[in-house]
């Protein structure tokens, strides 16, 4: 049985890809291996919890981190031997570089370990705050593979740092939680019904397109808008769920925002919902390097309409899965009204939906990540 050991700053109760990554790769891993978690406490529920079930705790006092927690990052990396592990896996860049500054500032010997890069810290560490961190530190030292969550991640890297030709570079897309009894039935039984609810699931911020999706519903015809309820899901700031708000009453749009939803609530919504859309924009500083959301809206037999932008297109098929459209509120309002109006492609989209997100499985993850 191999011992692991996993850093991350996200990871239950915070709510994020890190640490839906992470909780997933472990609750795969842990039955197999000895599993050991360096994580922030946040508010201690995660003790209480099952998912701590047979795995170890390594705790330390916090939560989501800021820069000034670096100093004790890396005195928690001095806290550990290495040498009583198999295999360690870094999770995120800010135990990656405290990593490094032990590599080079210390006397102890150079820690080696594998990486997971998820999109946004590859622009971070060339051209945000955290480029300073390229500067003073070599960033693979120690390295022995680099996994990314999709090639465009992959492309990033590889474009924007001087990786070591002998540092291998993995793609692993992320999984979705499933069982062999997924199924459209509910979705095709309801897909002629003239009621035509639209969703998108994620973080209340700017980048994710909200405004874009309610000016593409207010471009639609009256007649066609009043059948359509647009649910957001997700946690922000009062001001910005305000300003949406407001945007949708100018533009005679139905809209709904759900915040703090479980994850029992949010299947039932998903399955209220005829399309799922993320109209993601374009960003110097964060990018959508996946998009786990559109493959748990496939599980319903949802199909998306999402902007090009990032990783997505390697999710969101055009014309397979979903549309697949520029950053533009005509396009968008048209793959709506597309699929408003031909049911027949939508059930073809939502049947390919079921097929292809089976492909995509946290244990095929977790096999590429362990298999060195």
């Amino acid at each position: 049985m191999r011992k692991i050991l996993i850093f991350t700053n996200e990871f239950y109760p915070f709510k994020g890809g890190i640490g839906r990554y992470c909780e997933e790769l472990i609750n795969v891993i842990k039955h197999d291996n000895q599993v050991t978690l360096i994580a922030p406490k946040y508010d201690d529920k995660l003790k209480q919890s099952d998912i701590s079930k047979k795995m170890t705790l390594n705790l330390f006092s916090g939560g989501q981190f800021k820069y000034w927690h670096l100093p004790k990052l890396i005195k928690k990396v001095m806290s550990i031997n290495f040498d009583e592990y198999d295999y360690v896996l870094v999770a995120d860049w800010p135990f990656w570089i405290a990593i490094q500054c032990v590599n080079k500032f210390t006397l102890r010997n150079k820690i080696k370990f594998n990486l997971m890069l998820h999109g946004s810290e590859v622009l971070n560490l060339k051209n945000g705050k955290a480029s300073i961190f390229a500067k003073m530190l070599n960033l693979f030292s120690g390295v022995k593979t680099i996994f990314t969550n999709s090639n465009y991640t992959k492309r990033i890297l590889l474009e924007n740092h001087h990786v070591p030709k002998e540092i291998p570079v993995i793609v692993t897309y992320l999984g979705v939680s499933q069982d062999e009894k997924i199924s459209n039935e509910t979705y095709l039984n309801n897909a002629n019904s003239e009621q035509f609810n639209i969703l998108t699931v994620g973080r209340l911020d700017d980048r994710k397109g909200y405004d874009y999706v309610i000016k593409s519903l207010g471009l639609l015809p009256p007649d066609v808008r009043k059948k359509i309820i647009y649910t957001i899901v997700g946690n922000g700031s009062d001001d910005f769920i305000e300003n949406l708000k407001t945007l949708a009453e100018r533009n005679d749009v139905r809209l709904m925002i759900r915040s703090g939803i479980g994850d029992e609530e949010l299947k039932k919504i998903y399955q209220q919902n005829k399309v799922f859309v993320l109209a993601a924009k374009h960003s110097n500083k964060k990018i959508e390097g996946f998009g786990l959301v559109f493959l748990e809206a496939a599980i319903y037999g949802i199909p998306s309409v999402a902007t090009d932008v990032g990783a997505i297109s390697e999710v969101v098929l055009n014309n397979r899965n979903g549309l697949v459209v520029k950053e533009d509120i005509h396009e968008i309002a048209q793959a709506i009204m597309t699929l408003y109006k031909d049911r027949v492609l939508l059930s073809e989209l939502s049947n390919n939906c079921i097929s292809d997100v089976k492909k995509f499985t946290w244990s095929k993850l977790a096999e590429l990540t362990l298999n060195d």
